[in-house]
């Protein structure tokens, strides 16, 4: 009986462990939130996808700030839940008419932009797009229901035309990276 009690035990502390993930806000590129990196595709508008992922609660509202990079001109808004003061370049804060999942991921906006490159080149190099705190309340995150409490985030970055930094190594440099 002790062995099957110590089994139960360890399976819920690794159900616990595996359920404490870091929420974050986050744009993508794409509708199905996969996409965090994308090259200039010319003058074209487009949208993109800003969501909210591992909050484990129910959502009643969400603040944040996108900061745009040169490659790109903030157009609109899209996709807005009913109750929203700001934009999301200069500090968007939002509430739902009724909670909303937060265990599984939330669009919470769509973003509609303009680019302004054709090539990755010159100044369009590494630009980021980050999602940051919002400038007036300095918070980033959003509030649960039913209490309201606010749940800060983690703001992640999107990266256009992203280099990787390539420097010629050996194999005993890279042996040498990981010790004995």
């Amino acid at each position: 009986m002790r062995i099957a009690t110590l089994v139960v035990l360890a399976l819920m502390a690794t159900v616990v462990a595996v359920s404490a993930q870091t929420p974050f806000i986050a744009v993508y590129f794409d509708e199905g939130l996969s996409q965090e990196s994308k090259d200039c595709p010319g003058f074209v508008v487009d949208t993109w996808y800003v969501a909210a992922l591992n909050f484990n609660t129910f959502l009643s509202g969400a603040e944040f700030q996108i900061q745009y990079p040169p490659a790109v001109m903030y157009v609109a808004d899209l996709n807005l839940p009913p109750v929203v003061v700001g934009n999301t370049a200069a500090g968007i804060s939002m509430g739902f008419a009724l909670p909303v999942n937060g265990f599984s991921p939330i669009t919470l906006c769509a973003v509609q932009v303009l680019w302004l490159c054709e090539a990755c080149d010159g100044p369009f190099i590494d630009n980021v797009v980050k999602v940051v705190k919002h400038p007036f309340t300095n918070f980033l995150g959003v509030t649960d229901f039913p209490g309201y409490n606010e749940i800060p985030a983690v703001g992640l970055t999107a990266y256009i035309c992203a280099t990787v930094p390539v420097e010629e190594t050996s194999w005993g440099q890279v042996k040498a990276l990981y010790g004995e």
